[in-house]
Parts: structure tokens; C-alpha cells; sequence
């Protein structure tokens, strides 16, 4: 049974944007959007143009992705160091969204007028190629890619 809902306060003090159908499984149930975003203007990439291979998109790899990427770029201010590097509410696994993971945060939280989404541009950890990488555009819920220098907004994201 459920101990969540969606748009429930999480334990981190963030908002549920997803449950698994058919409970706990790969050690999460729940993803959980951070009740504010950790950054309004960060680059995706390091400052290099490299592919990181951090290509998944479906829900349940965001957490890879942004292992991938830190791990390729190193130490420095990009989306996915940002999230990798944060503790909030007591929780230090927070991670970049996927590109799916992202669009749920849109549906289920933005377009029901909770958690303090602006009508911007976020970064997902979701890698085109070495250029580019997908973002999500919160005012028309469109996804796209764009060159990762460009400096988009950040929400960090936690699986339990």
C-alpha cells in the first residue's frame, strides 16, 4: 500500500511527483521533486564538449545519468554536480532528472500549480550527443535539446 500520493509532502520536504505501479522495486517506489530549485543559471556540461554516455531517458535513470556524467566531467558547477553534491531535508541522494523523469515533475506537478515552478527552461541529465542535452520548457511542457553551455534552471530529484 502506498504511503504516498502524488503532490504528498516527501520525507526530504519535497513534493511526490511519481509512484511505481506495483510498489517497491530496484530499491524505490517514489520520486520526489526538491521544494525549490538549486539553481537558476547552470551550464549541463563542465565547460567541455564530451559525450558522458549518460543517455537514458526513461523514469528510474536519472540517478545513472548523473553518476555518469560527475563522473565523467569531474568537480565544478554544472546541473548535475549541483544536484549530485546537495543535502536537503537530511538526504544527500538527490539527482538530475531524466528527460521523462523531468515531463512527470511538468505534469504532475507544474501544470497543477504546485512547487514553485517558474515558467522556464530545466536541464534533465538526459544527453544527446557531445553538444547537447534534453531540457523541458515549463511554461508549454514542450521537451527539446540544446547545446549544453547554454544556462537553464535545476531541480534536483531523489528515488526512495
Amino acid at each position: 500500500t502506498p504511503l504516498y500520493a502524488l503532490r504528498d509532502t516527501g520525507p526530504a520536504g519535497g513534493l511526490i511527483f511519481y509512484v511505481k505501479a506495483g510498489g517497491y522495486s530496484d530499491g524505490w517506489m517514489y520520486l520526489e521533486a526538491a521544494p525549490s530549485d538549486q539553481g537558476t543559471g547552470k551550464q549541463w556540461y563542465n565547460g567541455s564538449y564530451v559525450a558522458t554516455g549518460a543517455t537514458g531517458t526513461a523514469i528510474g535513470t536519472g540517478q545513472d545519468n548523473t553518476t555518469t556524467i560527475v563522473t565523467i566531467q569531474g568537480a565544478g558547477s554544472y546541473a548535475a554536480q549541483l544536484c549530485n553534491d546537495l543535502t536537503l531535508g537530511g538526504y544527500n541522494d538527490w539527482f538530475l532528472p531524466s528527460k521523462d523523469e523531468l515531463n512527470l515533475m511538468y505534469e504532475n506537478l507544474k501544470v497543477f500549480e504546485v512547487g514553485d515552478f517558474g515558467a522556464y527552461y530545466y536541464w534533465s541529465s538526459s544527453e544527446l550527443n557531445a553538444h547537447a542535452a534534453w531540457f523541458q520548457n515549463f511554461y508549454y511542457g514542450y521537451q527539446d535539446y540544446d547545446f549544453k553551455y547554454r544556462t537553464y534552471r535545476v531541480r534536483a530529484v531523489r528515488a526512495f
